[in-house]
């Protein structure tokens, strides 16, 4: 088959599953991606985007071993190529094996050539750095995202709006988005400097989506989610800034965009609408005194809050109270989980003496699916983070620590 040809069909069926994901018919859109190959002949570039759309359809529910299979034979499909393809390839690689929990560092960061011209390094060291930061590796995730912040200065104006037609046009959005979190995350970093990346990213995320070229079928599916995932991120910026009410606009924005996807009961809709539970309750400790709100106790006023989180943890793997290590599954979500139990306990907590004892079993639940998980050069003290979480009111307050949409997974700088 001609590459032209090649890409054009490819590009129907990339269309097609993104259709039938949006109306929540999955497993044909899964079908049609894993015959794709047979399709297209020895078209290795459209053989590679169908493969990563799969990549995308298959990890959207966890099954990340399916995920890693896809990824992994794309970037087999691009080769040794250091074009667009191949970047959008290695990036989605990278970050998607930093989600399989059993794989060394060195596996998931197998195929991170950066290399090329300056926006397929940009794509593919923001993806080493989201997948660092997924695997709560500090340095490895500071030292991928100053490569990154080089190679985006060194990308002109004119290659970065070409390149937003281009296969690997997502990766570029979500490697400015991966650079706001490390600004976020870093002690010292800027939340403005990481609120003007996120809204970069976002506004990069909504031109890629909007891409008609057959080359970008699947950044265009890819970068729709970005969107969610930019606004959720703006929103806990907001929040931890002090900004309530941008935070709730941003929130409410995420959480309409989470149920446009596909699946209104899938579990990120349930953590974005656990942020605009972070929202209210910045929003209460805007109109506390100061000393109110060292310390947590009657008339928090997070009462709202407690409602959203109630409703946001019935949407994710573990929608009770965890009281038995042994019936955790390996599901890499289970840390988000942690999280957010971490979070309904510090409102039950706020709301008085009588919840106590009800906010110290969510807090025990938190530990179980977020132990101390630090190794040899990775990890995190999950205890720690849940602790804190539980125990101080608000993500202003709190552990430094962000929801991240594309990974599913609570990012942390770790232990460095």
């Amino acid at each position: 088959m001609a590459p032209r040809d090649a890409a054009r069909a490819a590009a129907a069926m990339i269309d097609y599953a993104r259709a039938a994901t949006r109306r929540g018919a999955r497993e044909d859109a899964r079908a049609v991606l894993e015959h794709a190959p047979t399709q297209l002949g020895d078209a290795r570039a459209a053989i590679a985007r169908a493969r990563l759309a799969l990549a995308r359809v298959v990890g959207d529910r966890d099954d990340v071993d399916a995920a890693c299979d896809a990824a992994t034979r794309a970037v087999e499909d691009a080769g040794a190529m250091d074009d667009d393809d191949g970047a959008a390839a290695r990036a989605a690689a990278t970050t998607t094996r930093a989600r399989r929990a059993r794989d060394a560092w060195m596996d998931v960061v197998a195929d991170a050539r950066a290399t090329g011209e300056a926006s397929a390094r940009c794509a593919v060291t923001g993806g080493v750095a989201l997948a660092a930061l997924t695997r709560h590796r500090g340095r490895e995730a500071r030292d991928a995202a100053e490569t990154c912040a080089i190679a985006l200065r060194e990308t002109t104006v004119e290659r970065l709006r070409e390149a937003k037609d281009a296969p690997h046009a997502w990766a570029i959005a979500s490697a400015m988005k991966t650079l706001g979190h490390v600004e976020m995350l870093t002690a010292n970093g800027s939340k403005a400097r990481a609120m003007e990346m996120y809204e970069r990213a976002r506004e990069y995320a909504a031109d890629a989506a909007r891409s008609e070229r057959d080359e970008a079928a699947t950044s265009r599916f890819v970068a729709e989610d970005l969107g969610v995932d930019c606004a959720l991120a703006m929103a806990q910026a907001c929040a931890a800034m002090g900004d309530a009410d941008n935070a709730e606009a941003y929130a409410a924005r995420a959480v309409s965009g989470a149920e446009a996807l596909g699946d209104e009961r899938h579990p990120r809709v349930g953590a974005a609408i656990a942020v605009s539970g972070d929202a209210y309750v910045a929003k209460a400790l805007r109109s506390m005194s100061n000393d109110a709100k060292t310390s947590l106790g009657d008339g928090a006023g997070v009462m709202f809050a407690e409602g959203l989180y109630k409703s946001a943890i019935k949407l994710m793997h573990y929608p009770h109270i965890v009281e038995d290590g042994s019936v955790v599954r390996d599901a890499e979500s289970r840390r988000l989980c942690a999280l957010l139990h971490a979070r309904y306990s510090s409102v039950l907590r706020a709301s008085g003496s009588q919840r106590a004892r009800e906010a110290d079993a969510w807090l025990e639940s938190a530990k179980i699916l977020w132990p101390d998980e630090r190794g040899a050069d990775e990890g995190a003290n999950g205890v720690e983070i849940v602790t804190a979480t539980a125990t101080k009111l608000g993500v202003e307050h709190g552990p430094a620590v962000l929801i991240d949409l594309q990974q599913m997974a609570p990012l942390t700088m770790g232990g460095a």
